[in-house]
């Protein structure tokens, strides 16, 4: 009898437990506006082949320089796209997203990897895609909110785990620096063959890295020149 009721107590702590870290904790609503105005870089609405995706990074700081590098150290949060049941809405311009995370800082998305656990503070990226492959095709937007001042919404950045009665508004209104791409009506890093008068979001050609590794040599170049000629200049 004794063994029995011990054994029952496991079982009872076992299930806690697995609820516990399964439970349901803060949630997240994000999106861009219904009807927006969302581009890729020739000045084009977004078509359905775009994807939209909220995650982080970790320890990562993705850079123009390193986009070959971001795939394999991005983590999904939640991911909208065609059609509109999925959350990407092309005709009608928008995308929206609801997540859940959970108390063990998981997400409960389908599109997030169960084993990526996310940390309190973490600065959340929005990347707008049509593929995630380095090719002359693909254009990327990778946005962020880097400013908080005069936000619509909330901060973009993981909540406690232990918040569990939170919830949270990303807007990409107020996203407010752009890694590629551009953000409410400020163009970032990337090339562009439009620049739409009023955008909320637009997109750039992903550059290769031999490419990006041809400018900064060139860029590099320009300084050491320009350097010598400084450097003649107050000899004299």
């Amino acid at each position: 009898m004794k063994t029995t009721s011990y054994l029952r107590r496991l079982l009872c702590l076992a299930f806690v437990l697995a609820w516990t870290q399964g439970a349901q904790a803060s949630t997240v609503f994000w999106s861009s506006v219904f009807q927006d105005n969302l581009f890729d870089s020739s000045g084009n609405a977004l078509d359905p082949t775009y994807s939209f995706e909220i995650g982080t990074f970790g320890a990562f700081t993705p850079t123009y320089q390193n986009v070959d590098q971001w795939q394999a150290n991005w983590h999904v949060i939640d991911r909208a796209f065609d059609p509109d049941s999925n959350g990407w809405n092309s005709t009608d311009q928008f995308f929206v997203g609801t997540v859940g995370f959970n108390t063990d800082g998981t997400s409960d998305s389908p599109d997030a990897n169960p084993v990526d656990v996310f940390t309190q503070g973490e600065v959340v990226y929005l990347w707008a895609y049509n593929s995630k492959s380095i090719v002359p095709s693909s254009e990327w937007a990778l946005l962020t909110d880097g400013t908080t001042l005069g936000n619509s919404g909330d901060p973009w950045i993981i909540p406690d785990p232990a918040d569990t009665l939170g919830s949270y508004n990303w807007n990409l209104s107020d996203a407010s620096t752009a890694v590629i791409g551009g953000a409410n009506n400020v163009q970032g890093p990337g090339t562009y063959t439009a620049t739409p008068g009023v955008f909320s979001l637009q997109t750039a050609v992903v550059p290769e890295p031999g490419s990006v590794l041809l400018l900064m040599a060139a860029a590099a170049a320009h300084l050491t020149r320009r350097a010598r000629r400084l450097s003649r200049m107050s000899q004299f």
